[in-house]
């Protein structure tokens, strides 16, 4: 990732823990839920960041192919190099 990312915390409903926005810049804007535990922040920030390393702002995937690829990467830095 070779972009300018701002991570910002704020208050939003309890079914969203967090969303990007693409700028016209370049840059991303990331929000995330102050409201949930820091683990599910963490974890949210984790998967939004899949997101932009991905491209998935500027590909024509449909949302939820994109929204698996995120989850799967998100999960796969979480697990110990077992080889």
């Amino acid at each position: 990732m070779d972009c300018d990312i701002f991570i910002r915390y704020l208050s939003m409903p309890a079914c969203v823990y967090g969303v990007t926005v693409p700028n016209e810049d370049g840059t991303f804007d990331v929000y995330i839920n102050c409201d949930v535990c820091q683990a599910k922040q963490r974890a949210t920030l984790r998967h939004e960041l899949c997101h932009i390393r991905r491209n998935h702002f500027y590909d024509s995937e449909p949302v939820v192919v994109n929204e698996l690829s995120a989850c799967t990467d998100s999960a796969q830095e979480l697990l110990p190099d077992v080889y």
